[in-house]
C-alpha cells in the first residue's frame, strides 16, 4: 500500500472513530459526558500522532 491510500485511509478511520467515541459517550455516560469527551478527543489526538509518526516512516 502506498504512503497516499495510507494516509487517506488513516485519515477516514480516524474521523470515523472520533464520530463513533463520541456516540457512545453521549449513550452510555449522560451524567458525565464532559469527561467523556475529553476522553475521546484525547484518543483521537493519539492515534492521529501514532498515524502520523507511522507515515514518516514509511516511503
Amino acid at each position: 500500500m502506498n504512503k497516499r491510500n495510507m494516509e487517506i485511509i488513516s485519515s477516514v478511520g480516524s474521523v470515523a472513530l472520533l464520530a463513533a467515541l463520541f456516540i457512545l459517550v453521549h449513550q452510555n455516560m449522560p451524567q458525565s459526558q464532559e469527561y467523556g469527551f475529553v476522553a475521546s478527543l484525547v484518543a483521537f489526538i493519539i492515534v492521529v500522532s501514532l498515524v502520523g509518526l507511522k507515515l514518516t516512516r514509511m516511503e
